[in-house]
């Protein structure tokens, strides 16, 4: 995995625990501050085709790291596990 695919997921693992969703690729785009949007995407196709993250076609917030998991805990305190950011 290359620098630049690493700072992708970790800003997605990151975006994840904050937000309780994946970030769409515009938010990747200005969260790790590129201009084009289609550099970022050019990034997830080649890490999808390595198995390094998956997402479904056409669909917004769908972002995946298979083999991670987050932790983020809800508004009462209480740890809730999430798999598969």
């Amino acid at each position: 995995m290359t620098g630049t695919e690493q700072r992708i997921v970790d800003y997605a693992a990151e975006y994840m625990v904050k937000n309780g969703y994946p970030p769409t690729v515009r938010d990747i785009t200005a969260g790790l501050g590129y201009k084009s949007t289609s550099t970022v995407f050019e990034k997830l196709v080649k890490m999808r085709q390595d198995g390094t993250i998956n997402y479904i076609d056409g669909s917004p917030r769908t972002l995946t790291v298979p083999g991670c998991c987050y932790v983020r805990f809800n508004p009462d305190g209480k740890e809730a596990q999430e798999d598969g950011i």
